[in-house]
């Protein structure tokens, strides 16, 4: 089978991420997709591999990965799986506040396999999907415990944030390596993210769904970045293209977040 190289997209299955899994058919690659449902795209002449998994069990993440790691070697990985937070707190059956977990620490868990599991003298680019929100974080860098602590839209625009400086951590981490890392904004777009929303929101979003353009246009931008001549390494790119700005948290916050963040998977890594 003949195809460019071999691309994998976490949350395929609805959305920008849907609109990617059909924008590297177009262009050539074999792509793996993850979800929680499995799609028929057509065109896809046998390039195509799913892979179920729910980000929201860590134990279910970890072996599914793991498969993905023995079945492929990847050129290119692009963490697109996410929700708008609950309306209400909910934990996930790892003890973590859901949000916290399927936004970002599975695929921090995610991306520590397939670090572990790649050659890294040959070239693999990684991309992060954040959001707009990222840049109002108020970031408390850990999972929120409790109901009393926890605000949905706090909980989401936190873990956007940390999935960019996910990027950015890595970037510095793997310099030596010809891994290279990147994050992408891709603003506003018509999306299936109301689903996890109740009451008002709910309708609000999905009446402004029908409004917004669909996401093909972020698709194909990000494509083209990721897969373009050069990129720079731990950069926030934006779908014009441009490099964004990434706050920095202060080294002591920086490098505690990122011991606690392992141990939170570390028995899972195993």
């Amino acid at each position: 089978m003949n195809y460019k190289g071999k691309v994998l997209i976490t949350g395929g299955t609805s959305g920008l991420g849907l609109e990617l899994v059909r924008v590297f058919l177009q262009r050539g690659f074999f792509v793996i997709t993850t979800g929680r449902r499995e799609i028929d795209v057509s065109g896809s002449d046998g390039r195509l591999g799913f892979y179920p998994v729910d980000f929201s069990d860590l134990g279910q993440t970890a072996w599914i990965f793991r498969r993905i790691c023995d079945d492929h070697i990847l050129d290119y990985v692009i963490y697109n799986a996410g929700v708008l937070s609950p309306a209400e707190f909910m934990r996930t059956v790892d003890g973590f506040e859901y949000t916290y977990q399927v936004n970002f620490l599975a695929h921090l868990l995610a991306n520590e396999l397939i670090i572990q599991n790649c050659d890294h003298s040959k070239p693999m680019r990684i991309a992060a999907v954040t959001s707009m929100a990222y840049r109002v974080a108020m970031p408390q860098f850990r999972s929120v415990a409790s109901s009393a602590e926890y605000r949905a839209w706090r909980a989401y625009s936190d873990s956007k944030l940390y999935l960019a400086l996910m990027c950015r951590h890595y970037s510095v981490k793997y310099a030596r390596s010809r891994i290279q890392f990147i994050s992408f904004d891709p603003g506003i777009f018509g999306s299936q993210l109301y689903r996890t929303q109740s009451g008002v929101f709910r309708i609000v979003y999905q009446t402004g769904v029908r409004i917004l353009r669909k996401p093909g246009k972020q698709a194909t931008v990000l494509s083209d970045i990721l897969t373009g001549a050069e990129i720079i390494n731990g950069a926030v790119y934006d779908v014009r293209k441009r490099i964004r700005k990434l706050p920095e948290p202060e080294s002591s916050v920086n490098d505690t977040f990122w011991d606690r963040s392992i141990r939170e998977i570390e028995k899972f890594l195993v």
